[in-house]
């Protein structure tokens, strides 16, 4: 076989084996060019794209390390102002104090305790607070008083409604909740 194809090169005119040669090499660089050239290409674009996706998960996950390292501070400010365990910290006796304070006490129409519920690993206690015929100054000087608990106290839900026959006064709703480790 080699035989025969070294007595048709001989055979050839310089021109022919000149288109010959030209169209072996264009065949073997074609070839080389889909068997390694087109296959690293495309690896490189496919790594190219990976590395995009991977700087840009990088990103986001500091994003949510920042917003957890800032809640886990948030966290650990609001375990702090939570009142410890030996401490008897009593919500409704806290909200009648708060309600003298404010001078509205005569105005409560109902304090009703919640039962407490333990949310992951902490417990809630609420006590819903109905008052009638407040002054926005007194309300003001309420929660101000709540503000300045000792321990987190949180008011959760406020219902203001004025009263028909005078819109100075005002009918409360109160939710108001405290936290402490289960």
């Amino acid at each position: 076989m080699i035989q025969t194809l070294t007595d048709r090169w001989q055979h050839c005119s310089p021109r022919e084996r000149v288109m010959l040669l030209t169209g072996g090499a264009v065949l073997a660089t074609s070839l080389v060019f889909l068997v390694i050239v087109d296959p690293l290409l495309l690896k490189l674009e496919k790594l190219d794209r990976q590395l995009n996706r991977k700087q840009k998960d990088i990103q986001e996950l500091a994003v949510v390390a920042q917003t957890y390292t800032g809640k886990r501070a948030a966290l650990t400010k609001l375990e702090q102002r939570m009142p410890p365990a030996e401490a008897q910290f009593s919500l409704l006796a806290f909200m009648e104090e708060a309600t003298t304070t404010a001078h509205i006490r005569d105005r409560i129409v109902g304090m009703q305790p919640q039962n407490p519920t333990v949310v992951q690993g902490y417990q809630e206690s609420a006590v819903d607070l109905r008052l009638d015929g407040v002054q926005l100054p007194q309300l003001l000087a309420l929660l101000v008083a709540i503000e300045q608990a000792p321990y987190e106290v949180q008011v959760r839900h406020l219902q203001l409604k004025p009263k028909f026959d005078n819109p100075t006064n005002l009918d409360v709703t109160l939710r108001i909740v405290t936290y402490a480790k289960a």
